[in-house]
């Protein structure tokens, strides 16, 4: 489970419209930066304190690496779920939803809830692509993983209505309000979508920030799918710090931070214009520099990077949030993202990278697919050549 929309009308904000255009498609207006909280995502955060990092947590004592806050409170939030729903904790629904989602990852389940009906009336739609839910077949079966994710997606609708999740909500809306109401005001400025899509050379049909009370905190997700013809992107964000939801005058749901909704915002939607252009590479590109992977290793796979695939997606995602920041102003911070991901994170592949597209970034004489593969065989020239004795 650890590898692994009841939307709030209420308290969700109109779209945001700035009116502006952007510089890479001068005939269009920038869509609307939406704020929503998503009710399927919510009932899989749920799912996942409730069936996994609940019991983990209630008696853990231990610290977060290299910081004095304990792990309980740092996930204080969903450990308060656990407790108030542990009489739920062996519900076969339950049993269900752990047994199929312990060897996926969040970031793919939030991709395949996002195209569902909310629960709990959801099922598999069949203009859904079959790549949102092959997963669910370890050998890669369509027709099994379909019959798996129809089981997988009752049994979440059966959770929601054992569990009264409705009820939750309810008794919820001023946290939800409170996290709405937090995101809207570090919201990125108007200049933001635009800097993506000029730097990125492409645009998507809508830009959705879904801020959530049960993803653990730290955790984000950029997802994005393509339904009739239209591709929504999606950031989807646990808290950045420590909540207080103990005094209901006094909330703090933990997503206070202007400076780090951009970063991770940038982070997050960066992914879905990243992924494909890496995916679009000569497959040999690839292996030929597979071997780039091994003295970085270890330290990415503890920040869950632990194919060179993934690897690359996060290098070239991390450049364009240098560029960016650079291009909207930002120089201290995107000196700063460079050092702290080279020297902290160990992206030691990012000099390189970065400096193919600063040259891209002035001269926009290719495209950032082209760049991309440029880097890639820069990249490629520093592979030790191997021995023919």
């Amino acid at each position: 489970m650890q590898k692994l929309v009841f939307f709030l009308a209420a308290f969700s904000w109109s779209p945001f419209i700035f009116g502006q255009q952007s510089n890479g498609f001068p005939d269009r207006t920038v869509p609307a930066i939406q704020i929503q909280t998503q009710r399927n995502v919510e009932l899989l955060g749920f799912a996942y304190f409730l069936g996994y990092e609940g019991r983990q947590l209630e008696n853990n004592d231990t610290y977060l690496q290299g910081r004095a806050i304990r792990k309980r409170d740092w996930y204080g939030y969903g450990l308060s779920l656990y407790r108030q729903y542990k009489i739920y904790e062996n519900s076969k629904h339950l049993a269900v939803v752990v047994a199929f989602a312990e060897n996926i990852w969040l970031d793919y389940l939030i991709h395949l809830l996002l195209q569902l009906d909310d629960f709990p009336n959801a099922k598999l739609k069949d203009e859904i692509r079959e790549s949102a839910y092959l997963r669910f077949s370890a050998k890669r079966d369509p027709e099994e993983a379909r019959k798996n994710v129809a089981l997988f997606i009752e049994a979440m609708n059966q959770l929601y209505r054992e569990v009264d999740f409705d009820t939750y909500f309810r008794k919820s809306q001023s946290k939800y309000a409170n996290a709405l109401a937090q995101v809207e005001k570090g919201l990125p400025d108007k200049r933001f979508i635009p800097a993506l899509e000029d730097f990125y050379g492409q645009r998507f049909d809508r830009y959705t920030l879904v801020p959530s009370l049960t993803i653990p905190t730290g955790m984000g997700f950029g997802v994005s799918y393509t339904l009739q013809d239209k591709t929504p992107i999606f950031h989807v964000f646990g808290p950045f710090g420590l909540q207080n939801f103990s005094n209901e005058s006094n909330l703090d749901m933990g997503f206070d931070d202007r400076k780090h909704l951009l970063e991770l915002s940038t982070h997050e939607f960066g992914h879905s214009f990243v992924n494909p252009a890496i995916d679009q590479l000569p497959q040999e590109l690839i292996t030929e520099t597979e071997t780039l992977f091994a003295p970085i290793k270890s330290d990415m796979s503890n920040q869950g990077y632990t194919r060179w695939k993934a690897c690359l997606y996060e290098h070239f995602v991390r450049a364009g949030e240098i560029i960016i920041a650079q291009n909207l102003g930002n120089h201290a911070d995107a000196q700063r993202l460079k050092a702290h991901y080279i020297e902290d994170r160990k992206f030691i592949y990012l000099p390189a990278i970065v400096e193919e597209l600063e040259t891209y970034n002035k001269t926009r004489t290719h495209s950032y697919q082209q760049v991309v593969e440029t880097a890639m065989r820069k990249l490629l020239k520093t592979v030790p050549k191997k021995s023919t004795e």
